[in-house]
């Protein structure tokens, strides 16, 4: 089955945005995240994925829809952040986010300290979960495994399943039936120290 990510049907711009310093910032999602896929979050700055060539709005989206986030926000052209709430440092001028898009220069990718703040809308998740090879889909590190998954024991493929579904922050899950573990993920994205044990990976469209 072919690998796709919870895909949002829209995202719509709300405002240029405040954001806090190092420790303060205003959306938090990815923070403790090391690695998405190919992309790597930056060291000095928690939180956010910074590509200084190919940010985009569709590439901050896509991201930032691994974790189902409602909100991400792109930053001095090529920074992108998620959450699940923005606004906690208040509004900011339009003037202030300005800068062009490192991947797109007909896009505007907020400004110093200031964020372009967007909504996603995603379509209705289908109780229906696809059964996707665990490697079909990008790898997530993190500094600590609690902020990918979480790990329950499960007797079945199906069971864990039904796990993930009825679980609010649950995006994904992979079963391993050598350790009979369910690990729900927090990201539809396989964890690095899961993917090696597990054999598939049941993923919400």
């Amino acid at each position: 089955a072919a690998a796709v990510p919870p895909q949002p049907l829209e995202f719509r711009h709300l405002g240029c945005y405040v954001d806090g310093a190092s420790g303060n910032r205003d959306l938090v999602g990815l923070e403790g995240v090391k690695k998405f896929g190919q992309f790597e979050t930056h060291p000095n700055v928690p939180g956010f994925v910074f590509d200084v060539a190919r940010m985009t709005l569709q590439l901050c989206s896509q991201m930032c829809s691994y974790g189902r986030f409602r909100y991400f926000g792109v930053q001095a052209a090529g920074y992108c952040c998620c959450g699940s709430a923005y606004g906690s440092h208040g509004i900011a001028p339009a003037g202030n986010c300005s800068l062009a898009c490192s991947g797109n220069s007909s896009q505007i990718c907020g400004g110093t300290y200031r964020n372009s703040i967007y909504e996603l809308t995603y379509s209705p998740i289908d109780p229906v979960m696809s059964k996707l090879p665990v490697t079909s889909l990008p790898n997530i590190t993190a500094s600590a495994s609690s902020i990918t998954h979480r790990s329950i024991a499960a007797s079945s493929a199906v069971e864990c399943a039904t796990i993930c579904y009825g679980s609010t922050d649950c995006q994904g899950c992979v079963f391993a039936a050598s350790s009979r573990m369910c690990r729900l993920l927090r990201f539809a994205a396989v964890p690095a120290e899961v993917a090696s044990e597990a054999e598939w990976i049941w993923m919400k469209l």
